[in-house]
């Protein structure tokens, strides 16, 4: 026993002002680990909300529904730019639009990455979003053929076929006065429609088939954002992991859809097709001056896994809140009805698609609906090396958040932000504005790849409706939305409306 009290003083440490002291190092070390990752704040140099150790401003969170939200309060309070604790490390916020333009395209080499804060799944990990530097350049470059002109021209054929379904289930629904959930409708829609298009496969969602599909997919957007940004916090990956399996919105679902697709087309041998899928297997044949591949096989199923997902959903948004404020906006509708009638009889002999395209007004609806509700509330880039913005020093490794809500949203460059004014985009006030006020999919090299496809989906898909079908507010349909922000923005509880035929 003397030999221990030599070595750990029992009694001494039973002394209150020992007791005190450990206390007081203990509450010192604990504020100094749950605070070092603020330590960039200084250098940042910017305004912004007090952190608290360990979680930074996430309780603040709480009190938006939707990050988005909290962007938008935030640049009204602290600028254009701005910075943010959403955890144990400081992101800076950029919402001038003269700012993003330098970090998006002059300086992009410094921010060509897209900063993860949730570690991507395996299947996940290796897709054209999530990629890295020379991997994500050789992914990027080896998907870009897909969506020229000419190619997307093939896929008209397959978008118009889906939308012959849906014009079939809209006449028997029409002049009924029964409601028709028109989000729904156009999920089933957009998913038929990629799963065609990027890999030849007849889902025929919208007659009731591959549900199971559609509803994981649906699944997986539904998760709120404000858990998505729990992965921020302390240990926050692993909680985000297990609430999403225990939520049953695991990717690993359409891991095994994806694989069974390569399957059937390499059972079947080359394809006459030039999809995406096609374009991915030949890619996956070809080799670099290296020697490997330019896609392995992961990659191929990284890729196909995304597209499936995003290519139907962020459309189906866009389409349902775009006939959501033509059925709460009249005028509007009859306006476009008569610019699509006078644009169809002024190039009968043109395809179709040819004509959506070049419909000035139905651009400007599409448009003003995505700057209410843009697909993505917020992308980010990484900044690899120390820089100077306009003064402000970013050291390496922080993340840049680029608000597209708040954008969108901004009262100092949108006057009335929260009416529906398609006339912002054509005119004056269009040639008057920053191009960054408005970036819905993002800009410069690091875009939305599938952009041009989207848009053509969307307006073909409008044009064809709305050449035969008028879309009418009722009692049921909410004003204003309720939008939910989870991987996307998308309308709660959906869009509800009545259908009346024009011819």
């Amino acid at each position: 026993m003397d030999i221990l009290q030599q070595v750990l003083p029992l009694e001494g440490l039973a002394h209150p002002a020992s007791i005190t002291s450990i206390l007081i190092l203990v509450v010192l070390f604990l504020y100094w680990y749950g605070t070092r990752g603020f330590a960039n704040l200084k250098k940042l140099n910017v305004p912004g909300p007090k952190p608290i150790p360990f979680i930074g401003n996430f309780l603040e969170a709480r009190k938006y529904d939707g990050i988005h939200l909290m962007h938008l309060d935030y640049m009204k309070k602290y600028g254009k730019v701005f910075a943010i604790c959403l955890g144990e490390k400081p992101a800076l916020v950029v919402a001038d639009p003269e700012l993003l333009k330098q970090i998006m395209i002059k300086d992009f080499p410094n921010f060509r990455n897209r900063f993860q804060f949730i570690r991507p799944s395996p299947s996940f990990n290796k897709n054209v979003l999530n990629a890295r530097d020379d991997t994500w350049k050789r992914i990027r470059s080896t998907l870009t053929p897909t969506f020229s002109a000419g190619k997307m021209k093939l896929m008209v054929p397959l978008i118009e076929t889906s939308c012959d379904t849906l014009m079939e289930k809209l006449h028997k629904i029409a002049d009924t006065g029964e409601i028709v959930k028109m989000l729904d409708w156009f999920s089933k829609l957009t998913l038929e429609v990629i799963l065609s298009t990027a890999f030849g496969v007849d889902a025929k969602v919208q007659l009731g088939e591959n549900t199971e599909m559609l509803e994981k997919a649906k699944a997986i957007f539904k998760v709120p954002n404000i858990f998505r940004q729990m992965a921020r916090l302390p240990f926050g990956n692993y909680l985000l992991r297990l609430m999403i399996r225990l939520s049953g919105t695991e990717s690993t679902y359409f891991q095994g859809v994806v694989r069974e697709i390569i399957k059937s087309r390499r059972q079947q041998g080359p394809s006459a097709r030039k999809d995406l899928l096609q374009l991915m297997m030949n890619a996956n044949d070809e080799t670099t001056v290296e020697g490997v591949s330019r896609l392995s096989d992961d990659e191929i199923e990284a890729q196909s896994i995304i597209f499936l997902l995003a290519g139907y959903e962020t459309s189906s948004n866009t389409l349902a809140f775009t006939l959501y404020y033509l059925a709460v906006n009249p005028d509007v509708q009859d306006t476009l009805r008569k610019e699509i009638s006078e644009a169809l009889e002024s190039n009968a002999k043109k395809p179709l698609y040819e004509v959506a395209q070049n419909i000035e007004y139905l651009d400007c609806v599409i448009k003003e609906s995505q700057r209410l509700h843009p697909p993505a509330a917020q992308v980010n880039r990484e900044c690899s090396e120390d820089y100077d913005l306009n003064g402000i020093h970013i050291p390496a490794g922080t993340e840049v958040i680029i608000p597209l809500y708040a954008l969108h949203h901004d009262p100092d460059a949108w006057e009335e932000p929260e009416k529906f004014d398609p006339e912002r985009f054509r005119g004056p006030s269009k040639d008057a504005r920053h191009a960054f006020q408005f970036i819905p999919f993002g800009a410069g090299p690091r875009n939305c790849i599938g952009m041009r496809f989207a848009l053509l989906e969307i307006k073909v898909a409008l044009v064809r409706i709305l050449m035969k079908y008028k879309f009418v507010q009722s009692p049921e349909t909410q004003v204003p939305l309720v939008v939910h922000c989870g991987g996307t923005l998308s309308a709660k509880n959906g869009v509800r409306v009545r259908v009346e035929s024009v011819i």
